[in-house]
């Protein structure tokens, strides 16, 4: 974990209450694709953990969603410095992805995927990416995977985009070696019980300290109780156990 200031030089909006910033500084304790940073912001008491959407050498972009005051503040930045700890999670594990992994992101569960897919495409992997909405609206980033040499699936709950109905409905037939996902937790309840193979989910949970501290964001796992912020937020299929 690394913590220092970051420069706003981006922050735009992509659609309706989604924001892409982009922030200029020391990158260096991001490794992984699914890690993510956490954003202090004045104002509010506690950190916003936003998950990493891409990265170069000096500066990281992230996507997110207002929600609240804290992101709502965040939104209205057009410059200045932000409090940024980076290198925060544990990410995907590339080495399992086999010959044609599938990426399935669901809402502000999209960002993660995008730098995971270019790093499989660059391994010259055949990288199939669902994306998943509620309605064409709220559709973003989909030129952005298609620009990569992804095959790119869109489905929106009303049918107004692509494939009517639930990225479950997108997944059934596709063919796959492994699979990699992060989105609400109905949704990947429904990824759980539908996909053919092993994969691993990133799990979107509210955090206290964001690096293992507080303990606020625990869950119990195959293997014990994990920290989703130190010890994720991914987890591999075969850990994970669902609460009734």
């Amino acid at each position: 974990m690394k913590q220092g200031y970051f420069k706003v030089i981006e922050n735009e909006k992509l659609c309706e209450n989604v924001y892409k910033m982009r922030l200029l500084g020391d990158v260096s304790g991001i490794t992984n694709a699914g890690q993510f940073i956490n954003v202090k912001i004045d104002g509010v008491y506690l950190r916003r953990p936003i998950s990493v959407c891409d990265l170069d050498e000096n500066s990281v972009t992230i996507i997110y969603k207002v929600v609240g005051k804290g992101t709502e503040i965040l939104s209205n930045l057009k410059e200045g410095a932000l409090d940024v700890l980076t290198g925060l999670g544990n990410g995907y594990d590339l080495s399992l992805s086999g010959s044609e992994p599938l990426l399935i992101g669901g809402g502000v569960g999209v960002p993660p995927m995008y730098l995971l897919a270019k790093r499989l495409i660059s391994e010259n992997k055949k990288v199939t990416v669902v994306l998943g909405f509620n309605k064409k609206e709220e559709v973003f980033f989909e030129e952005e995977f298609k620009k990569l040499g992804a095959n790119v699936i869109v489905t929106t709950v009303d049918g107004s985009y692509g494939v009517k109905g639930f990225v479950t409905d997108a997944i059934t037939n596709l063919n796959y070696t492994y699979f990699y996902t992060c989105g609400p937790e109905p949704m990947l309840k429904a990824i759980y019980n539908t996909v053919k193979t092993s994969g691993e989910f990133s799990f979107e949970e509210r955090m206290g300290c964001g690096f293992g501290a507080c303990m606020g964001c625990s869950c119990k796992t195959l293997y014990g109780n994990k920290r989703i912020c130190k010890d994720g937020p991914v987890l591999k299929k075969e850990e994970i156990i669902w609460e009734k």
